[in-house]
């Protein structure tokens, strides 16, 4: 009878044992859980808190991104404007330019009509020229351009070039020009003085004083020679008058107007 007893003890105190041991290890779970939430909890909670800082100081950078685009909207409508206003004065402008250009081209054409036009009779003139003249403006009668260089010489260099001839043969013309050279009249080269008066007339005389002769200009053979030798002695005194070796004196010589 006691060893029941004493069996049922046991089986007492094992089962108080089992239901001690299960209800710590229930609480320790529940502890452990706890601290898991609580865990969670704090992090979160300090994410949230960082979030937050992230947020005003996100904002602000929002906010200043907004003002500095409000300046910089103002600033390109201002330059827009300003842009507007300079384009309509540009359009303005360049009307005028328009105008202006076309008012220089058709000056241009006159001028090249005109130019064109001097160059012709300088070419023509240039066959009546003496050679005492022609010496002095070939370089300028070398430049009178070819049809295939009209396209590519300037008209500005053209009427220079023009400008200059003609300087040149008024210059020729209101003076009285004194020449030394070889001369052929009449099948024989001789070398004589000669004097011409503009482009109208002229007198020779060589070294001896003896052969002399006038001249004038043709079309046909650049200048009509012809010897005279009864005006060798005028034609003496008349390159001495030049050269002011004697007083000057009326001297009468053969002319006569001649149209090439």
């Amino acid at each position: 009878m006691l060893g029941l007893h004493r069996k049922t003890f046991k089986c007492m105190a094992v089962a108080a044992t089992l239901s001690v041991s299960f209800s710590y290890s229930v609480s320790a779970d529940v502890v452990k859980d706890t601290q898991n939430v609580l865990s969670e909890w704090i992090s979160l909670e300090k994410q949230i808190s960082e979030e937050k800082v992230a947020w005003v100081e996100q904002k602000e950078v929002v906010k200043n991104s907004i003002e500095f685009m409000e300046t910089e909207i103002a600033s390109l409508k201002d330059i827009i404007k300003t842009a507007e206003e300079t384009a309509s004065a540009g359009e303005k402008k360049r009307a005028e330019l328009d105008e202006k250009k076309q008012d220089l081209d058709e000056a241009t054409d006159i001028m090249t009509a005109a130019v064109e036009s001097y160059e012709i009779q300088v070419k023509e003139l240039a066959l009546t020229w003496p050679k005492a003249f022609l010496k002095s403006v070939d370089t300028f009668i070398k430049r009178i351009p070819t049809e295939e260089q009209k396209e590519t010489t300037p008209i500005t260099i053209r009427l220079q070039n023009v400008v200059a001839i003609m300087s040149q043969f008024d210059k020729f013309q209101s003076v009285v020009t004194k020449d030394t050279g070889i001369q052929d009249v009449g099948g024989e080269s001789r070398e004589v003085t000669t004097l011409y008066f503009g482009f109208a007339y002229a007198y020779f005389i060589d070294g001896t004083g003896e052969y002399a002769g006038y001249g004038y200009p043709s079309m046909s053979d650049g200048w009509d020679w012809t010897p005279d030798p009864s005006i060798a002695e005028k034609v003496s005194q008349l390159v001495s008058i030049y050269d002011r070796t004697i007083d000057a004196s009326f001297l009468g010589m053969p002319a006569k107007i001649v149209t090439p």
